[in-house]
């Protein structure tokens, strides 16, 4: 009996250890494709199934075949909660070829703590409507108590015999929904393949979708993050002085969207400025509850725009009392310092992912070798 109490303890060990590793949070096969949009960029489409009993944050990491060589991407996406799926859209500047194509796919994540689902629904009713170019309209309400911010919908979209063609997300941005309150919300899909989709399925309530970005200031990572249905990559990157910051922009639409950039603070005292084509446009400056700048404005439809954003401090000058060397006082580096960290920690537990079960596996064996070779009392 002892014996047998030990081997149910140990599988139980076992599979404490493996819950997470082996857990059900994926990408499904007929769930994910890659294709050119409508401006020539590459662009990765799926969705993440998580089929456990609490909310994850996932991270994609894909590779891509280009020319004969592999791009890793590596993609975080908002909270998706227990039995629900997120889809997700992700361009890529770095491909060049014509004849890339998705190699590898996984999924990794951690469990989301502190977070409820959202009482914000699709209403699905007449208002819920495909129109003759592809584009959807509908409507969500708040049926919670709370009110919510940042929402965002999410879809799938299909074509002929069920296959998956796109995803897409609303157009507006929702800041906020009270209890009870109805707002309105557009999608559209990549113009290539909006007369070949036949309806839309797997909404998906979720927060922002904030996408990273850096530019190297000095010889150092500048990191930043945006939220928009248009996409942003760095051009130029800063100036010799590192208070400019150039970037291009493409939005696919025909529709007006916006553009939210979220930016370390270096001091107090930036004040940006934002040109678009070389015109100065009216923006939003804020700082959020983490004490990063936020500089938002609208992005036309269908275009292709320079944008300079002025106005940043450059960190200043400390010495580094251990190395006794010259480093820069900024966020960028403290967070670069924090992911080293935590790779270190996370590689500790990945060797004792493999060390311990190793042992436990060890002990079950002497324990069932023991087991067979005892003789039974007479």
């Amino acid at each position: 009996m002892e014996n047998k109490l030990i081997i149910l303890l140990s599988l139980v060990v076992l599979t404490g250890l493996y819950g997470d590793i082996y857990a059900d949070v994926m990408i499904p096969e007929d769930e994910i494709l890659g294709y050119y949009d409508s401006e020539g960029i590459y662009t990765i489409v799926g969705a993440v199934k998580n089929t456990e009993n609490y909310a994850v944050l996932p991270v994609i990491h894909l590779t891509i075949l280009d020319n004969g060589k592999e791009i890793s991407i590596v993609q975080s996406l908002p909270t998706v909660f227990p039995n629900k799926d997120i889809p997700f859209k992700i361009k890529s500047h770095e491909i060049s070829g014509t004849d890339a194509s998705i190699t590898s796919f996984d999924v990794t994540f951690r469990q989301a703590f502190d977070t409820h689902e959202s009482k914000v629904e699709v209403v699905y009713d007449r208002t819920l409507k495909k129109h003759a170019d592809g584009h959807l309209t509908g409507k969500i309400i708040n049926k919670g108590n709370q009110t919510q911010y940042n929402v965002k919908i999410y879809a799938t979209i299909h074509g002929e015999n069920n296959s998956f063609i796109d995803t897409a997300k609303n157009l507006e941005k929702i800041d906020k929904i009270e209890p009870g309150q109805i707002i309105n919300f557009t999608m559209y899909p990549d113009p290539t393949v909006a007369q070949d989709i036949h309806y839309y399925s797997c909404f998906a309530i979720g927060d922002e979708t904030i996408i990273p970005l850096y530019a190297v200031r000095d010889g150092e990572k500048f990191n930043f993050r945006y939220d928009s249905t248009a996409w942003f990559v760095v051009d130029e990157g800063f100036d010799e002085t590192g208070t400019i910051l150039s970037l291009k922009g493409v939005n696919s639409f025909r529709f007006p969207t916006y553009v939210n950039f979220e930016f370390p603070k270096t001091s107090e005292n930036e004040k940006f400025a934002v040109a678009v084509d070389g015109k100065t446009i009216p923006f939003i400056q804020s700082i959020d509850e983490e004490g990063n700048w936020h500089v938002a404005f609208d992005v036309s439809g269908s275009t292709q725009n320079k944008i300079v954003i002025s106005g940043f401090e450059k960190p200043n000058l400390v010495t580094d009392q251990k190395s006794e060397s010259i480093v820069e006082s900024s966020e960028p580096v403290a967070e670069s310092q924090g992911t080293q960290a935590e790779s270190q920690k996370e590689a500790d537990y990945s060797n004792l992912y493999y060390v311990v079960p190793v042992i436990i596996a060890a002990g079950i064996g002497i324990v069932v070798f023991s087991l067979r070779k005892a003789k039974p009392a007479v």
